[in-house]
């Protein structure tokens, strides 16, 4: 008779365990599950772009180009943010005073017409792999809705640090066409070049989402560098789930156009600017062109 209740009470302690047990794994699966639902963040970029003109000797001196490459080189570096969730997030563009010169340099450089506009804001779902995008283009806002462009990255076994992150490499590499514009016995002539781009990027797997700057995204962790040869985007700062609560706005403002009606209305905006301004034009959406003008 003992040895029949000593059963039942080993019985009813392994029940009251394995209870516990279940108990203590619901927790953590529902607090990791809160965790990750929301899981929010916000990231600021630093850009920069290497673009060298070389203008005719006869009108500038060597001064004068080098102070122009310069120029043009502080006007490309911008800052932005990136805020996220899990699967929504925005990029836009961080507004700060005119870094280029002001009249005592002889130098005037002005961004002229394609996109990179004071409303910018670029929204992206990489669950539903969509893009909505405004953009101030040519001094009229446009809403440009899309499908996320997908990326075949390649992983690496190759780490580096940022800032307090070990980041893993990645590399991508995408057809890119260029618009090459040339003066043959006083006619302009276009040529279309295409090329292989490599595309570089260093993501963080502590961070568990698949966003990156601009139009990057796609790796198992937040892309905190990327290059695609002339241009490169660092990550400065990153603050997840700050107390301020992360709200990703869906953009609603400007015509309603899809994405190939947005590159056939830049591609026709492009022609009538090169005859104005002369020179060339890579197809995108996100491309500007700068108008030089020296004093004196």
């Amino acid at each position: 008779m003992l040895q029949i209740c000593d059963v039942i009470v080993q019985l009813k302690r392994i029940e009251m365990k394995t209870t516990s047990l279940f108990l203590v794994l619901l927790f953590i699966s529902f607090t990791t599950g809160a965790f990750a639902q929301e899981f929010t963040g916000v990231a600021t970029y630093k850009t920069d772009m290497k673009m060298s003109i070389t203008m005719d000797s006869t009108k500038t001196t060597s001064d004068q180009q080098s102070l122009i490459n310069e120029q043009i080189s502080l006007a490309m570096q911008k800052d932005y943010e990136l805020t996220f969730t899990k699967s929504e997030s925005n990029w836009k563009e961080i507004q700060e005073l005119d870094k280029m010169s002001g009249p005592s340099s002889g130098i005037q450089i002005q961004m002229v017409g394609m996109g990179g506009g004071v409303d910018g804001l670029l929204y992206k779902n990489t669950k539903d792999k969509t893009r909505l995008e405004t953009t101030d283009a040519f001094g009229k806002l446009f809403l440009v809705s899309g499908e996320l462009t997908p990326f075949e990255w390649e992983l690496t076994s190759e780490t580096k640090q940022i800032g307090s992150y070990s980041c893993y490499k990645a590399i991508a590499k995408r057809e890119v066409t260029e618009m090459h514009i040339s003066e043959v016995n006083g006619e302009r002539e276009e040529e279309e070049k295409t090329h292989t781009q490599t595309i570089t990027a260093w993501y963080a797997p502590e961070i568990p989402v698949s966003h990156g700057p601009e139009s990057y995204w796609g790796l198992p962790g937040l892309i905190l560098e990327v290059s695609n040869g002339s241009r490169v985007m660092v990550c400065s700062k990153v603050v997840l789930n700050p107390e301020e609560k992360v709200a990703v706005e869906i953009p609603s403002k400007g015509k309603k156009v899809t994405s190939e009606q947005y590159e056939e209305i830049m591609e026709e905006q492009a022609r009538k600017m090169n005859k104005m301004y002369g020179g060339g034009k890579k197809k995108g959406k996100n491309n500007s062109s700068f108008e030089i003008r020296i004093d004196g």
